[in-house]
């Protein structure tokens, strides 16, 4: 709107501009010249005004659509949460490392391997694997849903602050344990698994490091 009242005055100051310097000064009692007035406004600005409408229009769209990215790419990473942290607190139905493992939380089991206080099978390194691979794929929505915050459209630089607030969540809540499984299987496996870009999101998610 202001954009409109300053093209509307400029708009108006170039005629009266030329109408002082032709000597036509004072206001004309003739309506054909009010009429004339009129239409020239009329020329000026409805082209203006249907640009602005246009651009505004786009603007309107662009930002609906980048919302509605932002809005199903947090669906995903919600159900990809749930599924790890259900996982993670899942009872470890498995004797192989012996009965004193047998039913605590796969969490509290992968500390325990990672302290060196039990020796992992290969068995239980390859679920631990297949898990790792999963937070992996959540690193990479994590990545996307950064670029697409820090991204958003707005009249004013503010956003970096939420893609930190967003990424320090996924580094808080995964980063330890992840970093722990990953020392089990080793890097070679790891990245034998996970494609180059999980890889590339894992450590840049989880390294504190924004991918932009």
């Amino acid at each position: 709107m202001i954009i409109v009242a300053v093209a509307y005055f400029l708009m108006l100051l170039v005629y009266f501009c030329v109408m002082y310097l032709k000597g036509n000064i004072g206001f004309s009692e003739d309506s054909q010249q009010w009429a004339n007035l009129g239409s020239y406004i009329g020329g000026f600005f409805t082209p203006i005004a249907a640009i602005l409408s246009g651009y505004f229009v786009y603007i309107s769209f662009s930002a609906n659509a980048h919302q509605q990215k932002l809005m199903l790419i947090r669906e995903t990473l919600t159900r990809l949460d749930g599924q790890l942290e259900s996982r993670l607190n899942a009872p470890f139905y498995n004797k192989q490392l012996g009965e004193a493992y047998f039913g605590r939380p796969l969490r509290e089991v992968i500390i325990s391997i990672s302290n060196e206080e039990v020796e992992a099978t290969n068995d239980v390194k390859q679920a631990i694997l297949a898990l790792l691979h999963t937070i992996a794929i959540l690193t990479n929505s994590v990545r996307y849903y950064i670029n697409l915050v820090s991204e958003v459209p707005s009249d004013r630089d503010d956003t970096a602050w939420m893609a930190d607030l967003e990424q320090g969540y996924w580094i808080q809540k995964y980063s330890p344990i992840s970093h722990r499984m990953k020392s089990i299987v080793g890097d070679t496996a790891f990245e034998g698994k996970a494609s180059k870009e999980e890889v590339r999101s894992f450590n840049y998610v989880f390294g504190g490091k924004c991918y932009l």
